[in-house]
């Protein structure tokens, strides 16, 4: 809820300043704030860990990469009163990821997985047929964040400690950016105090849901976890009509009802998967 409501209200408050100033501070304050975590709960040992090893180092460079893409596109979507493109984007990233999964991990694919990915791609051919327009900034979200939990898998560290080394590395080229926006004048950080605090808090608003998510995640079953995920991008549906007032067009809303359709059909066939794993463990067991 906090990232389907909240955060989208607080980005849209800011929309005035350009997205790239935002995305910035935003990784610049997420290393930050992270950084307090991990001293907080005494975990530098294994950042300490990680630091020696290119192979985890490379990985995180390209998934912070990513993760910078996917704040850009959030952002702008924001910033051009277009939340509901970002709802479409993170609907869309599991069913994207499910293709991944296929294409890059050789995974087996249901009928019923393949079902959704059918009528996802069915969604965005309407799209392009009734509105003519491309949806890009839907798109960019929902792959960007799809390749990031592609990258994400492969590398074994906690959700924190990943974005403690995604942030940091954006953070190198966030810092001299800002640099060059202060120098010329441009920036709003530090010649507006109201703002300069908002930016700042940029960062805690970024970590404090993604904290609280990983210990969620640690007590309930993995197949809920994806399910309650799923209250994101609907608080986002949710916040952009009756909060932020965009108007819904009925191309629009034939799309959606498509990937709602998609992502149940998604969600039957995981709780049913994870249902008959768990059967099986307990004939093992």
């Amino acid at each position: 809820m906090f990232w389907g409501m909240p955060q989208p209200i607080f980005f849209d408050h800011i929309k005035i300043i350009p997205a790239y100033e935002i995305v910035s501070h935003r990784s610049l304050w997420s290393f930050v704030s992270l950084f307090l975590i991990l001293i907080l709960f005494g975990k530098i040992k294994e950042v300490k860990k990680i630091l020696f090893d290119k192979l985890y180092l490379s990985l995180l460079l390209i998934s912070g990469i990513l993760i910078t893409c996917n704040w850009i596109g959030f952002i702008i979507a924001i910033s051009l009163n277009r939340l509901q493109d970002a709802s479409m984007g993170y609907y869309l990233s599991p069913i994207i990821s499910i293709m991944l999964g296929f294409l890059v991990l050789k995974e087996n694919l249901s009928k019923l997985k393949i079902t959704s990915i059918l009528l996802i791609l069915i969604a965005i051919f309407y799209l392009l047929l009734s509105s003519k327009s491309f949806p890009l900034l839907a798109l960019l979200i929902g792959f960007t964040f799809a390749f990031y939990g592609l990258i994400r898998k492969r590398i074994n560290v906690s959700s924190e400690i990943g974005l403690f080394f995604e942030s940091g590395f954006i953070s190198i080229f966030a810092i001299i950016y800002l640099i060059y926006l202060y120098i010329n004048g441009t920036s709003y950080f530090l010649n507006n105090n109201y703002y300069s605090f908002l930016l700042i808090l940029t960062g805690p608003i970024t970590v404090f849901p993604l904290f609280f998510f990983n210990i969620g995640v640690r007590n309930i079953q993995l197949g809920l976890a994806g399910i309650i995920f799923y209250l994101a991008p609907t608080f986002h549906f949710l916040t952009s009509i009756f909060i932020l007032e965009e108007k819904l067009n009925n191309n629009k809303l034939i799309a959606f009802i498509i990937i709602w359709f998609a992502v149940i059909i998604y969600i039957y066939d995981s709780l049913k998967k994870e249902k008959i794993n768990e059967n099986n463990t307990q004939l093992l067991n």
